[in-house]
């Protein structure tokens, strides 16, 4: 979990209730907003407290009386309201987004990439020596960063390379390989 993340999860628990209002938690969701400089924390910002409550809201629905019933249970109407205007904050900062950070698409993208990088990492593994468990972890979690700009992102996922070669996980050829994989087969990781 990135400091973003972990500062949605206090702010949902101490400003959701789902006996409350949405009119409220929308309005301290906007004024959180005003906290992040950054476009690029306010999506990651968004995007996780939209994570926590379709979570929140899952849970609900689980033990509701209602949950069939349209408009009955206030709990219910409280989520989605809720959910809409958060997804519609969301929106807007993905408009005003600029160039250097990653948008959705290419949020996708590379994730699909880091994926197809440990599939090819996966075939080659039965005749190195490295724990691909660790490098496994290490490429998920770059997952999280995407709030950093892409230059600086860039400069995360090689760093995390050559601390690996420097740790003995994985060798300085092996490291040369996957960048070599990553820039042959998936040039818009590596800026």
């Amino acid at each position: 979990m990135n400091l973003i993340q972990d500062q949605t999860t206090r702010f949902y628990e101490w400003k959701f209730n789902e006996y409350g209002t949405y009119q409220e938690f929308i309005s301290e969701v906007r004024t959180q907003l005003y906290e992040y400089r950054k476009d690029a924390h306010k999506l990651e910002f968004l995007d996780y407290l939209l994570t926590l409550l379709k979570q929140g809201f899952d849970k609900h629905l689980e033990v509701c009386p209602h949950k069939n019933e349209k408009g009955v249970c206030g709990v219910n109407k409280n989520y989605e309201n809720s959910l809409f205007f958060v997804q519609n904050e969301r929106d807007e900062v993905i408009e005003c987004l600029p160039t250097t950070e990653f948008n959705l698409q290419e949020r996708s993208e590379i994730n699909e990439s880091l994926q197809k990088i440990l599939e090819d990492l996966n075939k080659i593994k039965v005749g190195q020596e490295f724990t691909y468990d660790d490098i496994v972890q290490e490429l998920n979690e770059l997952k999280e960063f995407y709030f950093l700009n892409k230059k600086h992102w860039s400069q995360m996922l090689i760093g995390r390379l050559t601390e690996m070669v420097a740790s003995g996980v994985i060798s300085e050829t092996l490291s040369k390989d996957i960048v070599e994989t990553v820039l042959k087969n998936y040039g818009g990781i590596i800026q």
